[in-house]
């Protein structure tokens, strides 16, 4: 399956984010980021672009891998 969310807000490639430091507990750690994470360790593939004004970002996942959960 591919998901694709597009939209014509200002440019912002969440996949430069770093990932956070999931090892640091909940309290001592900075707010955001863990749902873009998640998604890039559950997905087999994450991408971004922007083009014509938009940004565009793309997930997709093998059906497959769906079956064995």
């Amino acid at each position: 399956m591919t998901f694709v969310i597009i939209d014509s807000g200002r440019p912002f490639d969440p996949l430069k984010k770093p990932d956070p430091d999931v090892n640091v507990s909940l309290l001592n750690r900075s707010i955001g980021g863990l749902g873009i994470y998640l998604t890039k360790k559950t997905m087999d593939g994450v991408s971004y672009e922007y083009a014509d004004g938009r940004n565009i970002l793309t997930f997709t996942k093998k059906l497959t891998d769906l079956v064995s959960i």
